[in-house]
C-alpha cells in the first residue's frame, strides 16, 4: 500500500480500516506499507504506523515498512518511535524481496 502526500488524523484513520479490511478480505500474510511518497513523518504520523502494524499483527499479518527516506528516518529517531516489531527495508524493491523470500515462501526443513 503506497502511501503518499500529507497524513492527517483523518486519513491516517482511512488507510488504517482499510488496510485491516483488506488483510481480513484476502487472508494476507505480509502488508507492505511504503512511504516513500510521504513528506512529512510528525509524532501522530509515527505513532499510527506503529498502531497500524499492531493491528495488522493482530489479524496474523506482518507489516514491512518500505521508503523511508533520511530525513525521515532521523525524525522517527528523534521521536523515540518504538519500532521494534516492524521490518524495515530501504526500498520497495527490498521489501518485495523479504516479503517473497522470509516471510511467504516455503522455508526447507532441516
Amino acid at each position: 500500500m503506497p502511501l503518499v502526500g500529507r497524513l492527517d488524523r483523518s486519513r491516517v484513520e482511512h488507510v488504517l480500516q482499510t488496510l485491516l479490511d483488506g488483510v481480513q478480505r484476502v487472508h494476507a500474510a505480509v502488508v507492505i506499507l511504503d512511504i516513500t511518497g510521504v513528506a512529512v513523518v510528525d509524532a501522530a504520523v509515527a505513532d499510527a504506523l506503529v498502531r497500524t502494524a499492531r493491528a495488522v499483527g493482530l489479524l496474523g499479518a506482518r507489516v514491512v515498512l518500505t521508503g523511508i527516506r533520511p530525513e525521515v528516518a532521523a525524525t522517527l529517531a528523534a521521536l523515540g518511535t518504538d519500532l521494534m516489531g516492524l521490518v524495515t527495508r530501504g526500498t520497495l524493491q527490498d521489501g518485495i524481496r523479504h516479503a517473497h523470500t522470509d516471510l511467504v515462501a516455503p522455508r526447507p526443513r532441516p
